[in-house]
Order: C-alpha cells, then sequence, then structure tokens
C-alpha cells in the first residue's frame, strides 16, 4: 500500500524513537487483548480437545516425508508459510491457479525489456507492491526474508538469482503538483504557502483564511495544512506515554470514518494556536469543503470513508521510513527490488523447491545484519550485504556485527509449488486421521480435478476469491456464521495502475535531478499520480506509472484498455504543458509499450484491504481465528494489521503457522521458528507478553 504522497508543510510525527517503528504490531496485540475473547475461546476449544495434538509425534520427526499442511495460494502469504515449514522440516504443498507466485506482487515487462541493454532494462514498472520502508522496525521481516533466502541460493549456485534490493526515490523537491487548472504545475518545494486554487480567490470554495499564509514565532504556513497535524497530535501525545492508552484512546473513533471525525468529532477550538476567530466558532466543525480538500490532496477521491483508526496508522507507516536511528533524520527511506519485485517471489520459489531451505543460521544471521536483534558485540545494527550502493544506509546507521554465515550445502530439488492448481472446494471431514479432522481440496489443473487431503490447511487467498462462480460448487461449506461475515464485509480498496512507455524521458530532463530520482507528481486529475521510475534514467526512453485508488480507480478501471492509457496520456499532459507528450509516447502497443490493471481474476476485487469504520474491533479478530476445529487456517494481509503491506502477508502466514504448531503441542519447533525468523505480531505472543509491552 503506498498512499499518503503528499502533505505540504507536515509536520514530523514525534514518537518515542524506540517506539515509533512498532506502533502496527503494538495494535494487533492490543485488539486481540480487548477485542478478542471470542477468539481465546474458540483457539482454546481447538487446542483442548481430545485429538488436538495427534500429530506432535509427526511434526517433530525428522524423517516424515507426507505433506500435512496444504497450502492455497502462492502469494507472499502462501509462500511465507511454506518457507516456514520448510525451516522446521515439516512438508506442505502449496497450490497456486495462476501461472507465477507472488499475488499482488507481480512485475509487468515490456515485451521489448531486456535486462543487458542499457536502453530496455528499464522497461518494466510494478503492477502490485512497489517499495517497502528501509528503516521500519515493523517491516524488516521483509528484508529478513529476502537474505534468508539469499542464504540457501548461494550455497545451491543460484547467485544469478539472489535479492537485491534497490534505492526507491520516494519523494523530491521538484516533483510536480497541479490542480483546479493552475496556469503551470509548481514543484513540491514551492507548495508550502500555495494554495493551489483552492481559494476563493482563484475560484475555488475555500475562505482565504485558511488558505492565506499566516505567520507564528518564525513559522509560515497556511492554516488549513495543520489540520492534520492537530487531528494526529492527541492520539501521538497519549501512545508515547503508553501505547494500550493511546490505542484505548484512538479505538473510541474506530466507529468513525475518517471524513467522520473531521467533520463531526474534530473542532475549530482543537487547531489551538493555529485557530483564527473568522474561521468560524470554537465548537464549529469543520466543513465539507476543507474535508474534500485534505482528502483530495493526501489520499484519493472517497478515500476518507475508510476508518479514521486506519488513516491514523497509515501516517506512522510513513513516520516508519525513516531513519529510527537518528530522530534528526527527516529522510524518508525506501527500497524496492533490482529489476523488478517479481524477482522476490520468483527467488522463494526456487528455495521451496529444494529439499532443504533456509537454515536457523541463516535465519539468525539475516536478523542480526538488520538489527532484528543484536550482533554478536550485544549491539543492534544494519548493514545488509544485498543492498545497490544507492541503497547504503546512512552514516548515522551503525554498522551490524553479524555472526559468519553457515556453508551447508547443496540440495537436491523437490516440487512443492505447483502453478495453475486452482482449489475450487473444500470440506471438512471430522472422522478423517483417527478422528483428528481434516480437510479435502478439490483441485482444477488445465481442465482436469482432482481431490487430496491435509490435516491442516492455510488458505491465503483475497476475500473475494472464496466466491469461485463454479457451477453448483461453493469454496466453503458450513464456515462459522462470524467467518462468513467478515470474509464477506472485510473492505478491499480498488486501484489502478498503468505503464506507458515514452521514446524520450522527458521528465528527466525537466527534472533536472537524473538519476537522483523525481519522486511522485500529483493531480486532480483522473489519473492522480506519476511514478516516476526509480531506475533506468541512463536509457533513452523510459516508462512513466500512473497510480490511483478508490473512487479514482473505479472510475477510470470501468474504461476500455485503450480509454485508460488515453485517460492517463491526458493526465500526464496537464503535468508538463510545455512538452508535447504524445511527440514522445512510444503508441499504444499493449504488453509492448503499454499496461493497465484494474483487477483481474485472481486479486478477486479489490488490491489491498482497508478496513471500513469499526472492523478493526469487529472483524480481526474473527479473521485470525481458526475454523473446523483448527484444521483450517486464514493467512493474507487482511488478516493483518499492516493492510496492503508484503509485511502484513508474513504476519498472517506467522500466525497461521504458529497455530498449527500451538494445537499439536509442538513446542521444540515454535522455539525453532522463533529462532529462525524473530517473533512477529502473532496472536498467541500477544496473549503471553501483554502485561508486560504495554505499560
Amino acid at each position: 500500500m503506498s498512499y499518503l504522497p503528499f502533505r505540504p508543510n507536515a509536520k514530523s510525527i514525534d514518537i518515542d524513537n524506540k517506539r515509533k517503528n512498532s506502533v502496527r504490531n503494538a495494535f494487533s496485540e492490543f485488539l486481540i487483548e480487548n477485542y478478542g475473547k471470542d477468539y481465546q475461546s474458540i483457539v482454546e476449544k481447538h487446542r483442548s480437545r481430545p485429538k488436538a495434538n495427534h500429530f506432535n509425534e509427526h511434526i517433530n520427526s525428522e524423517k516424515a516425508d507426507k505433506p500435512i499442511v496444504g497450502i492455497i495460494g502462492g502469494g507472499f502469504a502462501g509462500l511465507y508459510s511454506g518457507l516456514i515449514l520448510q525451516s522446521l522440516n515439516i512438508e506442505f504443498e502449496i497450490f497456486e491457479s495462476s501461472e507465477r507466485v507472488g499475488g499482488r506482487i507481480d512485475t509487468w515487462y515490456s515485451t521489448k525489456y531486456d535486462a543487458k541493454d542499457t536502453n530496455k532494462a528499464g522497461l518494466y514498472g510494478e503492477v502490485g507492491g512497489m517499495r517497502i520502508p528501509q528503516f521500519s522496525n515493523d517491516m524488516l521481516p521483509v528484508q529478513q526474508l529476502a537474505l534468508s533466502v539469499n542464504a540457501v541460493l548461494k550455497r545451491n549456485d543460484l547467485e544469478d538469482t539472489m535479492l537485491i534490493w534497490r534505492k526507491f526515490y520516494y519523494n523530491s523537491p521538484v516533483q510536480r503538483l497541479r490542480y483546479n487548472n493552475m496556469k503551470k504545475p509548481i514543484v513540491a518545494e514551492d507548495s508550502n504557502l500555495n494554495a493551489l486554487n483552492f481559494g476563493v480567490d482563484k475560484g475555488g470554495d475555500i475562505p482565504m483564511v485558511w488558505v492565506t499564509k499566516t505567520t507564528l514565532g518564525s513559522e509560515s504556513f497556511l492554516p488549513i495544512n495543520k489540520i492534520l497535524d492537530k487531528v494526529n497530535e492527541p492520539f501521538i501525545t497519549a501512545i508515547n506515554q503508553s501505547f494500550s492508552k493511546g490505542f484505548k484512546k484512538l479505538m473510541k473513533f474506530d466507529n468513525f470514518s475518517m471524513w467522520a471525525y473531521l467533520t463531526n468529532v474534530f473542532t475549530l477550538g482543537d487547531l489551538g494556536e493555529y485557530y483564527n476567530p473568522a474561521m468560524g466558532e470554537k465548537t464549529a466543525h469543520l466543513p465539507y469543503n476543507i474535508a474534500s480538500y485534505l482528502e483530495t490532496l493526501n489520499v484519493g477521491t472517497g478515500m476518507y470513508s475508510v476508518s479514521f483508526v486506519e488513516i491514523i496508522l497509515a501516517s506512522y507507516d510513513w513516520d516508519g521510513s525513516k531513519n529510527s536511528y537518528d530522530a534528526t533524520d527527516q529522510n524518508i527511506y525506501m527500497i524496492t527490488m533490482d529489476k523488478g519485485m517479481q524477482h522476490f517471489p520468483d527467488a522463494c520459489k526456487t528455495v521451496l523447491n529444494l529439499e532443504k531451505g533456509i537454515l536457523t543460521e541463516d535465519g539468525q544471521r539475516a536478523q542480526e545484519l538488520i538489527g532484528m536483534k543484536p550482533g554478536l558485540n550485544g549491539k543492534v545494527g544494519y548493514s545488509p550485504d544485498n543492498l545497490t550502493i544507492a541503497a547504503a544506509p546512512p552514516k548515522t546507521v551503525p554498522a551490524a556485527d553479524a555472526s559468519a554465515p553457515v556453508q551447508g550445502s547443496k540440495s537436491k530439488k523437490k516440487e512443492r509449488v505447483h502453478l495453475e492448481h486452482r482449489v475450487t472446494h473444500i470440506n471438512y471431514d471430522e472422522n478423517l486421521y483417527e478422528g483428528h479432522g481434516g480437510v479435502k481440496m478439490t483441485i482444477r489443473n488445465h481442465g482436469k480435478t482432482k481431490e487430496k487431503q491435509y490435516p491442516y490447511v492455510i488458505t491465503t487467498l483475497p476475500n473475494g476469491a472464496y466466491l469461485n462462480g463454479d457451477l453448483k460448487e461453493n469454496f466453503f461449506d458450513n464456515l462459522s456464521f462470524s467467518k462468513a461475515r467478515a470474509i464477506r464485509e472485510c473492505n478491499y480498496m480498488p486501484s489502478f495502475k498503468a505503464f506507458i512507455t515514452f521514446k524520450k524521458q522527458f521528465w528527466a530532463t525537466l527534472g533536472e535531478r537524473q538519476d537522483k530520482g523525481l519522486g511522485v507528481a500529483v493531480s486532480d486529475k483522473s489519473n492522480r499520480q506519476i511514478v516516476y521510475p526509480s531506475y533506468g534514467y541512463d536509457a533513452e526512453g523510459g516508462v512513466l506509472q500512473i497510480y490511483c485508488w478508490a473512487q479514482d480507480a473505479e472510475r477510470i478501471g470501468a474504461l476500455s484498455d485503450e480509454e485508460r492509457v488515453n485517460e492517463c496520456l491526458k493526465g500526464i499532459q496537464y503535468l508538463y504543458p510545455e512538452v508535447d507528450i504524445y511527440e514522445h509516447f512510444a503508441g499504444y502497443k499493449p504488453e509492448e509499450t503499454t499496461k493497465t490493471w484494474f483487477w483481474d481474476n485472481h486479486a478477486n476485487g479489490g488490491a489491498f484491504a482497508l478496513f471500513k469504520p469499526g472492523q478493526f474491533k469487529s472483524l480481526y479478530p474473527t479473521l485470525l481465528t481458526p475454523e473446523f476445529n483448527g484444521s483450517l487456517h486464514f493467512a493474507g494481509e487482511c488478516c493483518s494489521v499492516h493492510h496492503g503491506w508484503i509485511v502484513g502477508a508474513l504476519d498472517s502466514a506467522y500466525n497461521a503457522v504458529l497455530s498449527i504448531l500451538k494445537q499439536a503441542g509442538a513446542h521444540d519447533k515454535i522455539k525453532q521458528m522463533e529462532t529462525t525468523w524473530g517473533t512477529l505480531s502473532a496472536p498467541d505472543v500477544a496473549l503471553t507478553k501483554m502485561s508486560k509491552q504495554l505499560v
């Protein structure tokens, strides 16, 4: 997920440096502790039944080679589930309906793409996730996974497939903005005191008191740009004092959308020192046009209909993108996978199809390299060995003192990941496996159908995929009421992306930054954002990416493919009026020069989860709860608080595997998992640590 692209004159979020990168994980634990009574009682019922640990001996056997876990979906939740199980020597199989792994991590490559040709190496773009925060503690497990995978690839002489992170240029002072028919675009460094034609003096509808330059002490600002700082402030202060108290304060407004909070809770008096009597009475709330301004500049049309809590937590995610080792460093640090994010899931698949995968020593060393745990010197540092030069950490970040890599040995191949295998139906049978119970899966591959069964299944599909559209057959039968409702109601956010090739990179010449990156250009046109490439500036031509969400995405997504491209071209021309961009356009040739994506039959109706009001406390614990006496477990980024991020998929997979091990009473395997992979935000972890952490 990547929104909140531009906040003019924004104040830095001043969260305690030791805490600011763990807000989401602590929130997950808070939700289970305070709203997870049903989760706790159901899980305890599953684990206390007579046959619960029937597979304990099998799980702990070093010779067990029969798969006991079936995994539905080859996105990151499915891949990570498999990699954890593989590291524990627990056999499994993964079934992916498409012809590739990665799910919503998906790189488009032009048919002209050639990694070895300078002029063609930049002809690609990210259909799905395209970047991760480099230093956020919450999101370090993504980098730990890449390092651990690399260790396996290296000892199997597969260095050419190893994963390398490159710098993602998130923003720049010369990224362009243009709204409301401004005569010409401006750049970000000139935007702090610009009303962007929203004021009544320029034909907009916002009274001038909100968009007139104001000075307070040495600070100059537009009052309207101070609203979100004041919205965040009381919750930041409370979280600084105590995670528990801060979240309690925040959850009082879980039933409000962001829009409802701004127009029904927040008052003009809450602006404090930024209040001006000309705005209205202190007891008055923000008017419609002010809320509209904030939504337009910070997210997408209609996006403020989601949970107030969701939007507030999103702002913490961006603060977690800063240097966690230096509170004075206000730069945002993002990284992306060199030559395309698709390499990441592909490398995971390669490892999964080896007999032996990630070793405990691999996982431990990876944690030390990125600061998930202290190194040999007892201190935390950050110096992974898979960064390009541009992605190297700033000098204020201490180096890691990590243990030496283990040599290990080459592994034989063992196919566990099955592509183009679509699971169409699952059915629970309580009599399977001597009364332990298990799940039967119907699987279709190239028109042929087969049935397989497992004592445990982890299903990782987007919720829309459970409406599979098959004749006379449901995906699930006999789900609990609460689970069926959670699957149906869990809100997913639509997004739209397009990739358009130009024969000349006019944006680089005009941006005057060349290989330093240009960040993101924004406007109020239907395409909303231009995401500039963070690579390929040494080529003649290149690809511009268009990205928008919510209602903007739904409307542009409803057009034909060529019409979508036409709208994107008009939006690009609007931001570059001094250039005839059509002269440089490489032409509409699907897959060669252009690619548009709204959603497909594998994404099933949404790009990522983004909860509506009330869904954190009402749906989150339910989404995590296993079904069918603990035989069926759910994973995927919707089953986490890290919506739209890769780490959300990892967290949910960790939870699912941990739940299986807990049920089987496999305590040694749990210790091994924690040693290898660290401790992610898992509900079972929360239940034992809440009293110590939330102080």
